[in-house]
């Protein structure tokens, strides 16, 4: 369905490409002088419209066959074999899937973004036996050979975290066979899915969809910290200091404390968020400390330790940042004005 979209939408591009071999006649002109080094510019070809057309057409009808993909495509076949194993013992149900990866350039945006057109498609799937072996093989309609790999969905030493861990593992070129039938079937050989892959991925949209909810299906976590700040070895009071929980993605930061140093630049902070997963606690103080004229203030973020955190609303441990000498600049510093 998506490459018949795909097929409506580019088609008529590549058409409209070539412009004048199927449209009606229009006509445009353009006049001018050719100097070389100063002397006319005698005998130089020019041309336009042609040539803008012979690129568009160079350009628009490569990405109509990838959007057609397997409407005009040969059949070709893969499959692969292997053995899953979760701390030295197979690893049972595990989902296993062989799909096409369609990762042909047909074109790029303005900032150099590779724009794909077609989808990863579906070959086969299987799961995992009792001894934690697996088979898998399917065919595709594509015009370029296809690229395929395995999808392994999985939750070895996972813990609580939601969803599922996805391993990719391409199968080599020598491995695709023309004809729905593979001749040759990958040995991914026995892989051990304790450990963490490079690339490796977690499946599925649910996470940003649990992280952006917060606190409506997490658990409560907190976290504290405390310090003393000086500007140019002076006490610095009346310093606006905060304690996020920072949600990298696309959720905001959360706010769980903020305050004021004292007339001597103390302070202690602590507060509590429910996450789903375990809260990442930072520290943003705002200052003008040799600031002179510029405008908003100087930040500084400091992220606290993993062992700082607490399961519950009050933290067991308070972070101690120590004395912190605003003067100096530090690296990652930003300038903030909406605070």
């Amino acid at each position: 369905m998506i490459k018949g979209l795909l097929l409506l939408v580019f088609v008529p591009i590549a058409f409209c490409a070539v412009g004048g071999l199927v449209g009606r006649t229009q006509s445009s002109g353009a006049r001018g002088v050719l100097h070389c080094n100063g002397k006319p510019a005698r005998n130089v070809l020019v041309k336009l419209g042609i040539m803008i057309k012979g690129l568009l057409l160079l350009v628009f009808v490569p990405i109509a066959f990838c959007a057609v993909g397997g409407l005009v495509g040969r059949t070709q076949s893969s499959g692969a074999r292997g053995v899953l194993h979760c701390n030295g013992k197979p690893a049972r149900n595990v989902l296993v899937k062989l799909r096409e990866e369609d990762v042909e350039k047909c074109v790029q945006d303005d900032e150099g973004n590779e724009i794909r057109v077609d989808m990863d498609d579906l070959m086969g799937e299987t799961k995992s036996d009792s001894n934690g072996r697996f088979e898998v093989s399917g065919s595709n309609a594509e015009f370029t050979t296809i690229d395929p790999k395995i999808n392994i969905y999985h939750d070895c030493n996972d813990g609580w975290k939601p969803c599922q861990r996805r391993i990719t593992i391409m199968i080599p070129d020598g491995f695709v066979t023309q004809g729905s039938i593979p001749k040759k079937i990958y040995d991914a050989g026995t892989i051990e899915l304790a450990g963490k892959f490079s690339g490796e991925t977690r499946d599925s949209l649910l996470p940003c969809a649990l992280c952006a909810v917060g606190g409506l299906v997490g658990r409560t976590q907190s976290a504290g910290v405390r310090g003393t700040l000086t500007c140019n070895g002076k006490p610095a009071k009346g310093v606006l200091v905060k304690l996020y929980d920072d949600d990298r993605g696309l959720d905001l930061d959360d706010l769980m404390a903020e305050g004021q140093t004292d007339v001597q630049g103390r302070f202690e902070l602590s507060g509590n968020v429910a996450e789903v997963t375990p809260i990442d606690p930072k520290l943003n103080i705002y200052h003008d400390c040799e600031d002179e004229f510029w405008p908003c203030q100087r930040k500084i973020s400091i992220m606290l330790p993993d062992g700082y955190i607490t399961d519950g609303p009050r933290p067991r441990k308070i972070y101690d940042a120590g004395t912190i000498e605003l003067a100096g600049r530090y690296p990652g510093e930003t300038r903030d004005c909406l605070h």
